[in-house]
């Protein structure tokens, strides 16, 4: 590039930029010119804002004209607030906060403020879904017919922190008035129909619908413990099949309604109790993933006549299904939502285990330790009873060559080696059954275990080494296919579990005598080890903290079985204890006597039976 050409571009540069600055606008121009817009567009939104108001007008004058005789036919007095806009509020306590909406003037939602979120999300637990739930009263007005609050546009007029008075004005003056006031988890709804007296009918509906929210981590798990669980007077506590579609007239008063799902519940009662012949219905969609089941609850009402009013409240539930809670509602056997299991095993759970589970949650801060500490102390307390069933075993096994030789001696004849076993047993002083009745003993506790865990919303959310939810599944492997029967994951808690129970059997079994053959009778050995395996099936979308408490119990059996045998039970001291008791011989009862000569009078027409057929 030669000078001529640098000489030229600068003076081209130096040209543009003076242009530039002597014709740009001044700050005063610019200025000028942005309140200019601004006018412009104050302009066009005044025009848009009167073109909307004649429209408005436009529309009123076309109900006036067109819809007023049909509207004052479909809701006769109430025409006026029949059409509106709407218009939400919403009342919080601690623990939850419900949404209103001036039309209908009932709950919206309900989303809990007490740290409940959603498996897998910081979001709140919602009691409903929103956008398939509704909750309306229907009463009917003389010479017109039947009417649904949720169609009426009300006024707000009062509104606290904890309360909300909506109004709804008829044209005789009269009017709706409906209450709410929240407390804790509980809302309170007052409904008067003022001056109505003669127009509106006392009998009336309370008609909910409502789509179970998805909350937990298993969809299947959840919907299995989800339906509508209820209470007719002088009955107990009911439920509809859940997990499933299922409804049920009632032929009895009804106390209270709850839509129940796993650890959360929507529940309804009134004071005077809902009237025979209110409806209950599960609706289970196929396919559906979002929802757990759709519930519908159509309640009969009768309100009460006081004057020329019409009044009558609902108390609302909505909240976890924590027993505590639940009890606040004052409702009988309303804790029984919760299904810590049938006659002493839920009398177990409710009186023994929850407190004991309670007060170890306020002194250990993880869930895990807990479900460790409260399997220590069962063993404990159940050590007396294994220990029983442990000193049979043992003497069942000091017994093994006596009754090794009866079955080689007898191996033809049932009977002879029935009257030998028997006769065995009585000389030694031995009961083949004592271990039984030990195991027996122990069933409530380990029945109650498998209700109480999967039904106590404590161990919701709560991790505890690999598992992220104690209340749900744990998974070590997530499996790209689903197997039938056993799901798309692999639990491992319940691996090891199984495994526990495995090695359990197979160290209490030891030292037994060999059980005979018997024709037609299944090979428990076999049978033993389908156990283990079976339970991989069963227990693999089970809580984890259910398994986690089986596998830790069956680790402390077999410790305690460990230690009984190396320092407790001496089989050469057990055998000689036998022994002095068999050189002693005791006088047979009266029914012993008897029994041997029933068992040798059937021997003996055995054994002419069997001479006959060879004959």
């Amino acid at each position: 590039m030669d000078k001529n050409t640098i000489t030229g571009l600068i003076l081209m540069f130096a040209l543009i930029y003076g242009y530039s600055w002597y014709f740009s606008p001044s700050d005063e121009e610019i200025a000028a010119a942005k309140a200019a817009q601004a006018e412009e567009k104050a302009k066009v939104a005044e025009e848009e804002a009167v073109f909307e108001e004649e429209s408005n007008a436009n529309e009123s004058e076309d109900l006036s004209d067109q819809d007023i005789l049909n509207l004052r036919g479909e809701f006769g007095s109430f025409a006026s607030v029949s059409t509106g806009d709407v218009s939400l509020e919403s009342l919080e306590s601690e623990k939850i906060s419900i949404e209103f909406s001036n039309k209908g003037a009932m709950p919206l939602s309900a989303t809990l403020l007490d740290n409940s979120k959603k498996y897998g999300s910081d979001e709140n637990v919602e009691i409903w879904d929103t956008e398939h739930s509704k909750i309306n009263i229907q009463f009917d007005i003389i010479g017109v017919g039947r009417i649904n609050t949720q169609d009426l546009y009300f006024n707000l007029i009062e509104k606290s922190q904890t309360r909300l008075k909506y109004s709804a004005t008829a044209s005789n003056d009269g009017k709706i008035e409906i209450t709410h006031i929240l407390e804790d988890y509980r809302l309170n709804t007052e409904i008067a129909y003022l001056g109505l007296n003669g127009i509106v009918e006392e009998n009336q509906i309370l008609d909910w619908t409502a789509a179970g929210q998805r909350n937990e981590k298993g969809l299947q798990w959840e919907r299995q413990h989800t339906s509508i669980f209820y209470k007719e007077a002088e009955q107990g506590r009911n439920y509809l099949s859940e997990g499933r579609s299922d409804e049920e007239m009632l032929e009895s008063k009804l106390e209270w309604m709850a839509f129940k799902q796993n650890f959360f519940s929507a529940l309804v009662s009134t004071p005077e109790g809902f009237e025979v012949g209110s409806k209950l219905e599960n609706i289970l969609i196929e396919g559906d993933t979002v929802n757990t089941l759709h519930f519908n609850a159509q309640l009969l009402m009768d309100a009460e006549v006081n004057g020329s009013s019409i009044e009558y409240e609902l108390d609302f539930y909505f909240g976890p299904n924590k027993l505590e809670n639940l009890n606040s509602t004052g409702l009988e056997e309303v804790g029984r939502i919760i299904d810590y299991g049938w006659w002493i095993f839920g009398w177990v759970n409710r009186n023994v285990i929850l407190p004991l589970y309670d007060f170890l949650y306020s002194k250990v801060a993880s869930a895990g330790l807990i479900i460790l500490i409260i399997t220590l102390i069962i063993k404990m307390l159940l050590f007396p009873i294994t220990w029983k069933n442990f000193l049979s075993s043992a003497k069942m096994k000091v017994l093994r060559p006596d009754l090794e030789e009866i079955n080689e001696k007898h191996k033809d004849d049932a009977m002879a080696r029935q009257q030998a076993t028997v006769d065995l047993y009585r000389k030694t002083g031995v009961n083949p059954m004592a271990g039984c009745l030990p195991a027996l003993l122990q069933m409530p506790i380990l029945y109650a275990m498998f209700r109480f865990f999967p039904a106590n919303i404590d161990l919701r959310g709560q991790s505890f080494l690999w598992a992220d939810d104690l209340a749900s599944y744990d998974s070590i492997i997530d499996l790209p296919f689903h197997i039938p029967m056993y799901g798309s994951h692999i639990s491992g808690f319940t691996v090891l579990m199984a495994a526990s129970i495995f090695i359990y059997m197979k160290m209490t079994t030891a030292g037994q005598p060999p059980q005979p053959k018997q024709p037609g009778m299944p090979n428990m050995k076999v049978i033993q080890n389908i156990i283990p395996f079976t339970m991989l099936f069963f227990f693999n979308s089970f809580s984890s903290g259910l398994s986690l408490y089986y596998f830790a119990a069956n680790i402390v059996s077999i410790g305690q079985m460990l230690v009984i045998k190396r320092y407790f039970i001496n089989e050469d001291k057990l055998k000689a204890q036998i022994d002095d008791y068999a050189k002693n011989p005791k006088k047979k009862s009266s029914f012993q006597q008897r029994l041997e000569e029933m068992q040798k009078e059937q021997a003996k027409k055995t054994k002419e039976l069997k001479g006959k057929r060879k004959k």
